[in-house]
Formats: structure tokens, C-alpha cells, sequence
């Protein structure tokens, strides 16, 4: 296939396939948001609030922009000074804080589920909202290498490029942030303690039920959710830091690159799209509360019209 092929190919994935994802995306984690509102007072479920809300962030900023761009066909960020350094910044730190979210629920759940009391006693909404007001801050600031070093480069017959001008920050980007930092650690702690979790809950289910055991039960799937899209992410970045690192590709390679790169983002996004249907689908608790919101919704609207209906009539 010609390099113009494999750019159309990818394009439209991105157009059609970014554009669903986007809207079911977003819309569940609005709902989701709505759902646990009253349950927020338990450390869980704040964490999964938090969560559901850094994924529109993320949403917005990373899979809509690249939707557009690929709609467009022009990239802002080669076009605006300001954006070119904003855009990368504030997509890999909502990324970084819903996966240190996802990490951090998943510790919460095993915690909640361990035998020992020592252990269950540190899950707790205040040390759920420091620790969530902490990494917050961590990730924002560790990520303003990136306006500061990153310029809108522009030469004269050649095509714009936005790219960090500093070696050490472009090393430690393509060899640590994003195949370790966004990938494999992510993974790892997901991994281990979905596993630690799985496994108190199979010494539980014979003894007692404690009130997040739902919660855990569906956080378990959100974090095989969260493994299977970020594994593909991860393995891309580093085979393309080892071997942009041995040779120069030829534009074929750099096109076909492209096109897995634009499926991988994708599948990137979807552990940031999914957690609405994951409830769903593993929940029978969330499935009556999503019940009992659309008899609220159609009742309410059944309401409006009477009302307005009197009010005409006096």
C-alpha cells in the first residue's frame, strides 16, 4: 500500500471509530457521575467519581482533538503557539491522573477486602482525598517540562513541527514516560493487586459480604479494561524508541506506523470510555439505579407538561 492509502485508512478509523467512542464514552461517564453522586461519601466510590470526571478531561482533550484533527485535516497545534504546548501536556497528565485513580481504587478494593483489620482501617474517605489531592498535584507539576520546553518550530519551506526542544526531556518522554510511566507501571499494579483482590474475594465469598464487594467485583473487569488498552500503547512506544533508536525508517514504515498508531490510540481510550458499561454489565445494583434514574427521567417529564397545562388553565 502507497503512504497516501495508509494516512486515508487511518483518518477514517480515527473519524468513525474515535467519534463513537467518544460519545459513549463521555455520555456513561456523565451517567456515572449522576449515579454515584449519593454514594460519594464512601471512599470508593469518591475515587470512581473522581475518575469518571478526569475521563471527559481526558476524552475532550486527547480522542475529540485527535477526531477533529483527523475531520479537519489541520492540527491546531501546528497552527497556535500556545496550543502546541498545552495539548501534550494536559493529555498525558489527565491520562496519568485516571490511571493513578484506577491504581488507586484497585488498592482501595483490596485493602477493603483483606482479612485484617489493620489493613481495612486504611481505607477511608479523608485518606482517599488526600491521597487523590496529591497525586493531582504531582502529575501537574510534573508534567510542566512540557510547555516550557516544548516550541511551534517553523522553517521556511518546510512543514511546522511542535516538539520539545530539549534532548534529556525527549529521551526521558519516549524511553520512560511513555512506554513505563503510561504503560508497563500503570499495568503492573493494576495486575497485582486485581489478582490480590480476586483472590480475598474468593476467601470471602464463603464467609461474609461487606458493603463494597459489588464495587470491587466491578472494579475487578474496569481493571482488565484498563491492562488491555494501555498494554498495546505501551508495547508500541517502545519498539518505537528502540528502533528509531538502531536506524532511519523509510516513509513506507513511518506510514505504516502511523496507521497501528492510530489504532492503538483507539484502544487506548477505551478503558477511559468503558467504565459506565462495565457497571453495567457486571452490576445488578447499578443496572436499578440506572432502572430507577429513567422512571425518575419519565416521570419528570410526564410531570412538565401537566403542570405547564394548568398553569395556562389559571
Amino acid at each position: 500500500m502507497s503512504t497516501a492509502i495508509l494516512n486515508t485508512i487511518g483518518s477514517e478509523f480515527t473519524i468513525y471509530a474515535g467519534s463513537f467512542l467518544f460519545l459513549l464514552g463521555f455520555s456513561g461517564n456523565l451517567i456515572t457521575i449522576y449515579l454515584f453522586r449519593t454514594t460519594r461519601h464512601t471512599p470508593i466510590t469518591f475515587i470512581l467519581i473522581i475518575l469518571s470526571i478526569v475521563n471527559c478531561i481526558s476524552l475532550i482533550v486527547g480522542l475529540l482533538n485527535r477526531v477533529l484533527v483527523a475531520i479537519v485535516g489541520i492540527d491546531p497545534i501546528l497552527l497556535s503557539p500556545i496550543w502546541c504546548k498545552l495539548r501534550v501536556y494536559l493529555g498525558q497528565t489527565t491520562v496519568l491522573i485516571c490511571q493513578s485513580c484506577a491504581c488507586l481504587a484497585s488498592i482501595n478494593c483490596f485493602l477493603s477486602t483483606c482479612r485484617l483489620i489493620r489493613w481495612r482501617r486504611l481505607v477511608s474517605l479523608s485518606i482517599s482525598r488526600q491521597c487523590i489531592f496529591i497525586l493531582v498535584i504531582f502529575w501537574i507539576l510534573h508534567g510542566l517540562f512540557n510547555p516550557c520546553l516544548t516550541k511551534l518550530i517553523t522553517a521556511t519551506g518546510k512543514s511546522s513541527t511542535c516538539s520539545l526542544t530539549n534532548l534529556i526531556a525527549s529521551n526521558y518522554t519516549a524511553f520512560f514516560l511513555r512506554p513505563v510511566l503510561v504503560g508497563i507501571f500503570p499495568i503492573c499494579i493494576l495486575s497485582v493487586f486485581g489478582l490480590l483482590t480476586h483472590r480475598n474475594l474468593q476467601q470471602l465469598r464463603h464467609k461474609r459480604r461487606f458493603e463494597q464487594q459489588p464495587i470491587c467485583k466491578m472494579l475487578l473487569l474496569q481493571m482488565i479494561a484498563y491492562v488491555l488498552g494501555t498494554l498495546p500503547y505501551a508495547s508500541f512506544y517502545a519498539y518505537q524508541s528502540i528502533t528509531s533508536a538502531i536506524r532511519i525508517k523509510s516513509t513506507i514504515e513511518l506510514a505504516q506506523e502511523s496507521l497501528v498508531l492510530n489504532f492503538i490510540n483507539i484502544i487506548f481510550y477505551m478503558p477511559q470510555s468503558s467504565p459506565f458499561y462495565i457497571y453495567y454489565l457486571s452490576s445488578k445494583t447499578f443496572r436499578k439505579q440506572i432502572k430507577d434514574f429513567l422512571i425518575c427521567y419519565q416521570q419528570h417529564n410526564r410531570i412538565q407538561p401537566l403542570v405547564r397545562t394548568i398553569n395556562e388553565k389559571h
